[in-house]
């Protein structure tokens, strides 16, 4: 009887420690995508402009990774990007629609760049094979800036994943 309950004993032990085990193995793999920016409508992160004290991303220490999550008009950065290079380039990848309506236009991005006090520049891209880019020039080093992803309102919704980079 006693060598029963001894084994008892053991068996939720050794699940305990393989379930804190697999949670310690998940934050390790979490913290590995940290620098990936998951924007998106339905969050804080991406679906307004980065606020007065929002973080800064510096582009000449490393590119801004972001993915773009299930959207339909628009989404933002939500860090203020620098960079002490004289451009920003923005390069999107995977593009597709997620969620499609007859006849609507399924291949159009703009991206636009805006500073503290407003639009700088925009670019209306069409996506061939998933992927398009453009390159804003006349960025003034030491300024903050964000960019934005807006597509059609037409009822679509988006996915794709890229980086911005000096």
């Amino acid at each position: 009887m006693s060598i029963v309950l001894g084994v008892c004993l053991l068996i939720p032990s050794t699940t305990v420690f393989a379930s804190e085990v697999e949670d310690k193995e998940s934050v390790g793999v979490e913290s590995q995508v940290e620098d990936i920016h998951y924007l998106t409508e339905d969050l804080t992160r991406g679906s307004k402009k980065p606020g007065a004290n929002a973080s800064v991303h510096n582009l000449s220490k490393s590119n801004y990774n972001y993915q773009l999550t299930d959207f339909g008009y628009r989404l933002y950065t939500d860090k203020w990007l620098t960079s002490s290079s004289g451009k920003i380039s923005v390069s999107l990848s995977n593009f597709k629609t997620i969620e499609e309506h007859p006849g609507a236009t399924k291949n159009q991005i703009t991206f636009r760049l805006y500073d503290s006090s407003g639009l700088i520049s925009s670019s209306k891209k069409t996506v061939y094979g998933g992927s398009a880019s453009t390159t804003f020039s006349n960025v003034k080093s030491g300024k903050k800036y964000y960019v934005a992803f807006e597509v059609p309102t037409n009822g679509n919704r988006y996915s794709g994943k890229g980086y911005i980079s000096d």
